[in-house]
């Protein structure tokens, strides 16, 4: 399999992953009282299952990035470093406008603002979030998963057969546990392990039964712990981008691009949009409303990505875990 080839079903994923969370959250101001209240309450209920499509992106975007980069275990740091001014700095910048943002609702209400100077040190390194952004909960999985594939990932790559027949059964049971009390990560590793086992497939390029196996033993365990929604979402997910080989259309290339952006954003600007102009807008007229502020934080969130996000990552994209020369020659060596 030509694994050096663009896996095009990643940009439509993220594009749907991203409008789905949009959705939930702006469909929960409209779930009653207008023509549409039914339509807006499915999209409050199932869209919040677009995080488990981010999820399982992660664990098969970045073990496959790290295996294309050549990544050994001395490289850790730098791995760190590369996601670090990847996701962080935009992070920040998102945390600034949620709180300036709560902070003028507040001040307009008059009204105490909510966040003390400690519950903001917090939230600088994701161990807190204001209630004004909920979204940013995510984050903190997302970075606990960091941590912990820049180190299984060095044990699927030397011991693959035995690191799967061990960790899965031993998430599934940490997953059941207290542990996910302390660490976030546990309660939803086994939806990045599809992803994982998806890389692992997509490698392979071959017969995967034995992998087709594990999955399958994941979704079941997930339907049974957690429901039918979520493991839905996850493994239409994995199908997608593994039997999906065609292109997407270039919108979906755009929103995918811009995701991150329009998640970090979507909640505090979007909820205060609606509610603003919610007084002003009659009930027949709230699906108009909806579309205007789904288009309005697509929008912000592409200024955001084209002037935050985007100079970060390439930053980020300039680090090398080796030297450029010593790639190409052991991919001759190889040849």
């Amino acid at each position: 399999m030509n694994t050096q080839r663009k896996v095009e079903s990643l940009s439509f994923l993220r594009a749907l992953a991203v409008l789905m969370v949009c959705f939930c959250h702006f469909g929960q101001p409209f779930n009653e009282g207008n023509a549409f209240a039914g339509t807006f309450n499915a999209f409050h209920e199932y869209g919040k299952y677009g995080v488990q499509v981010f999820f399982v992106i992660s664990g098969f975007v970045i073990p496959l990035s790290l295996d294309k980069g050549r990544y050994q275990l001395e490289h850790y740091g730098k791995f760190l470093l590369k996601r670090l001014i990847r996701l962080h700095p935009p992070y920040l910048i998102a945390l600034g406008i949620t709180l300036v943002v709560l902070a003028l609702s507040t001040a307009v209400k008059h009204i105490a603002f909510p966040e003390t100077t400690w519950s903001v040190f917090l939230s600088l390194f994701y161990l807190h979030h204001p209630d004004s952004n909920p979204v940013f909960w995510t984050l903190k999985v997302e970075a606990e998963y960091y941590l912990f594939i820049g180190l299984f990932f060095v044990l699927l790559q030397k011991y693959q057969r035995l690191t799967l027949a061990v960790s899965i059964p031993l998430f599934m049971l940490l997953s059941q546990t207290a542990v996910v009390n302390y660490i976030d990560l546990f309660s939803h590793l086994l939806y990045f392990m599809i992803g994982i086992i998806g890389y692992v497939m997509y490698m392979k390029g071959g017969k995967n039964w034995l992998e087709a196996g594990y999955i399958t033993a994941i979704v079941a365990f997930t339907y049974l712990f957690d429901g039918a929604a979520p493991t839905i979402a996850a493994t239409f997910t994995i199908l997608v981008i593994m039997l999906y080989t065609g292109k997407v259309h270039k919108s979906f290339d755009f929103l995918g691009e811009i995701s991150y952006s329009v998640y970090l954003l979507h909640f505090p600007l979007g909820i205060k949009l609606i509610n603003l102009a919610g007084r002003y807008v009659k009930p027949q007229y709230d699906i108009a409303l909806f579309v205007f502020t789904v288009l309005f934080c697509l929008g912000v969130g592409y200024v955001f990505w084209k002037y935050i996000e985007r100079p970060f990552s390439e930053r980020s994209n300039r680090i090398k875990y080796a030297p450029r020369k010593t790639v190409q020659m052991e991919v001759a060596a190889a040849a």
